[in-house]
């Protein structure tokens, strides 16, 4: 890692409830992705719109839209600017870096899930086969925000402001907090095991009341929500990649031998159980 890179991306509530805020204002969709392309926050916590998950199974994949982002954020890391462009189902999209102070990029901003035309586009309806099919597409795309292309501008200037912020105030922390980088190490490689919260002070040399000190006086999450959220990072990834794990193999994969309190976790993190995750994957 290169040293304009050596900073951590902390994402606390107050990075959330701009997203929140933000994403509700504008009526838009908006992700952090870290600089590998996975993402990190959602505005609002919400998935994609109704109109994009009939995109994702019925008319292209979910696999196309990643590897679109994933095109779309290396050529928003090189040019170092925001990139706007459509997506596959004809909507308005746009990614932004977020910079690290003195160069590098450390993750990046998408939004989007905007309409670009007011009228559902040609070759959506030529790809829908019934009337009621086109009236239901139709009906979806129309529920989503218009935005022409100089208020698209505007938009960008906005979030260009709002990552500034956030990089300048929330998000960027030096490499010195040398701490947080280990246990976030030790979680990554023991999220599966029956860890707690003495068993990690111990394997990185300190006691309890240091480690939890650390994490409140810096501000980071708990050491429960850390491993939490690696869980459940791990579940999203299984589910969307092996649709023939049972949820209790999946469970067991994450560090929770109990599928109902996995599954309970899943809705009050991701606001849906496990089941509707692997649908929407």
């Amino acid at each position: 890692m290169g040293k304009n890179l050596s900073f951590n991306l902390i994402l606390n509530e107050r990075v959330q409830k701009l997203l929140d805020d933000f994403a509700t204002v504008m009526n838009v969709h908006i992700v952090f992705f870290d600089r590998d392309g996975q993402p990190l926050k959602r505005g609002r916590g919400e998935e994609c719109s109704s109109f994009c998950r009939k995109m994702q199974t019925d008319y292209f994949s979910y696999e196309d839209c990643c590897r679109l982002d994933l095109v779309m954020e290396k050529k928003c890391a090189e040019s170092f600017r925001c990139e706007s462009y459509i997506c596959h189902a004809g909507l308005g999209e746009a990614v932004m870096p977020v910079a690290a102070p003195g160069g590098g990029v450390l993750g990046f901003l998408m939004f989007g899930q905007y309409r670009c035309s007011r009228t559902l586009p040609a070759f959506l309806l030529e790809k829908a086969g019934t009337k009621e099919e086109k009236a239901l597409l139709r009906k979806a795309y129309n529920s989503l925000p218009y935005y022409d292309a100089e208020a698209v501008k505007k938009l960008s200037g906005l979030l260009e402001l709002l990552v500034d912020y956030i990089v300048k105030c929330e998000l960027v922390q030096p490499e010195e907090d040398a701490l947080y980088s280990k246990l976030l190490e030790y979680i990554h490689g023991h999220f599966r095991e029956k860890l707690t919260l003495a068993k990690t002070a111990k394997a990185l040399g300190i006691s309890v009341s240091t480690l939890s000190h650390a994490l409140r006086e810096k501000g980071h999450p708990s050491f429960v929500e850390l491993l939490t959220l690696r869980r459940l990072e791990h579940g999203e990834k299984l589910l969307a990649e092996h649709p023939e794990m049972r949820i209790a193999e999946v469970a067991e994969a994450c560090g929770y031998p109990d599928p109902y309190y996995f599954s309970r976790v899943c809705r009050k993190y991701k606001k849906v159980p496990p089941s509707t995750l692997r649908r929407r994957f």
